[in-house]
């Protein structure tokens, strides 16, 4: 009695075990109508491309040209804010120029305010508040103030000279800037591969999880297993986005199921003839292939 039953249980892990290693499997159309009908429904299919993926970069490399960036990226606003220092120096310069000229010049007014009008277009450039001049589209806020000015020349000369002195320490000697060195930069970079060791590349190729969703009609013929699969919603590890993951790198790289599509573990099949490949669900296999 014992033996038998003993016997019975081994028969059925026996079958168990070979339904768990059936690597092939058979649809075809009717069958999946049939199925279909009786109740059975399928969990979406998704077409699957094999593509040569980059070869994983050195980690070590990608470090040492993002420093790169960072020190040109240092040089430039280095550069930048150093131009625009030397343009409102210049532009100080000038309008010094001018208010000096306009004083010392022995022109009648109308002749000499010229020079005036034009300090006053750099001096608003810069956001400096002094009263140069004005009129009613230039500096049209201070016009009373001027107007004033005007009627007084010897009051109109002392004003400009105090002007003079306030810009004074304005004006401040530009000095060229030192940029940071990219010469060891650049030579750990000359010396770095790019690439890694071809014995550490995580994938060379891989599948892709395609955007179409495939009716249950369409998955027909002989198909064989390739292995199951989770998709990635998002780079990691050298994986690009919609890259199937085995189960054993998830945890291997101890990728987070936040990175993950949210669908469970699929199958990858491949289909004999046609080579085409789909991932589909577990219980598509067992609920719509034909049963030998």
């Amino acid at each position: 009695m014992k033996t038998s039953f003993l016997l019975s249980v081994l028969a059925f892990l026996l079958a168990c075990n070979l339904h768990s290693q059936e690597k092939d499997y058979k649809f075809n159309r009717l069958n999946t109508r049939k199925q279909t009908l009786k109740g059975q429904s399928a969990s979406s299919i998704y077409a699957v491309s094999y593509a040569k993926l980059e070869k994983s970069i050195n980690p070590e490399y990608t470090k040492l040209i993002s420093e790169l960036d960072h020190v040109l990226a240092d040089s430039i606003s280095i550069k930048a804010n150093y131009n625009k220092a030397l343009i409102r120096f210049n532009d100080i310069s000038t309008i010094k120029n001018k208010v000096s000229a306009f004083i010392s010049s022995t022109e009648l007014f109308g002749n000499k305010v010229i020079l005036l009008k034009e300090a006053q277009i750099l001096a608003s450039k810069h956001n400096i508040k002094e009263l140069l001049y004005s009129d009613n589209e230039i500096n049209k806020e201070m016009k009373a103030g001027f107007i004033l000015l005007k009627l007084n020349t010897n009051q109109l000369k002392a004003h400009l000279n105090r002007v003079l002195m306030r810009l004074d320490n304005k004006i401040k000697i530009i000095e060229e800037p030192i940029y940071p060195s990219t010469v060891s930069l650049r030579k750990q970079i000359s010396n770095t591969n790019k690439i890694k060791n071809e014995n550490d590349l995580k994938n060379t190729r891989g599948y892709i999880l395609q955007n179409s969703i495939i009716p249950p009609e369409d998955i027909a013929g002989d198909f064989s297993v390739v292995n199951s699969y989770f998709v990635l919603k998002t780079p990691t590890n050298g994986f690009i986005k919609n890259q199937l993951v085995s189960k054993k790198n998830v945890y291997k790289l101890g990728i987070s199921r936040k990175k993950l599509l949210p669908f469970k573990e699929k199958m990858l099949i491949q289909n004999k003839r046609t080579k085409s490949m789909y991932l589909v669900d577990h219980s598509f296999l067992d609920n719509f292939s034909v049963k030998s």
